[in-house]
């Protein structure tokens, strides 16, 4: 997310072939998407649909005290069920300061969740050979609030 990527290509070499001819696809987690982000859980509720009303409730057949012939709209509120370890405002302020532009994204994405590039284009030694480094200048990502069905 803010740190620096490669482009690189795979080169002969006698450890080619115990790599199977494969070669680095990303840095890898050294967490998963929980832990970093948290346990969340999302609730359908439904709401008067009075602008200025905010009441909500558990089902569609209530009515609201102070409209009962305003209709209801359905809406998803999210709970936190377990806090986690990553500081998303944190994480936000550091590449805002950086000057990386950050569009959507979330905790379980952020720079800490992954292995850190340089020790893993070493672990791979002349089966690689870097062509060139991308310094971020901005960040696009689905949001948390977007269903990503490739999320594992």
């Amino acid at each position: 997310m803010g740190d620096a990527s490669v482009i690189l290509e795979g080169v002969e070499d006698p450890e080619s072939g115990e790599a199977l001819y494969s070669t680095v696809h990303g840095a890898g987690r050294v967490m998963s998407r929980t832990k970093a982000a948290g346990r969340i859980r999302r609730r359908k509720r439904w709401e008067c649909s009075q602008r200025e009303c905010e009441r909500r409730f558990q089902s569609k057949e209530e009515t609201c005290p102070d409209h009962p012939s305003a209709g209801k709209r359905k809406v998803w509120i999210e709970e936190q069920l377990k806090p986690g370890v990553v500081d998303w405002p944190a994480v936000q302020a550091q590449l805002c300061e950086r000057g990386i532009v950050l569009v959507g994204g979330g905790a379980d994405e952020a720079p800490e969740v992954y292995k850190r590039l340089p020790e893993v284009l070493a672990a791979h030694g002349d089966t690689i050979r870097v062509k060139h480094r991308l310094t971020p200048i901005g960040v696009a990502m689905a949001g948390r609030d977007t269903f990503d069905p490739y999320k594992d």
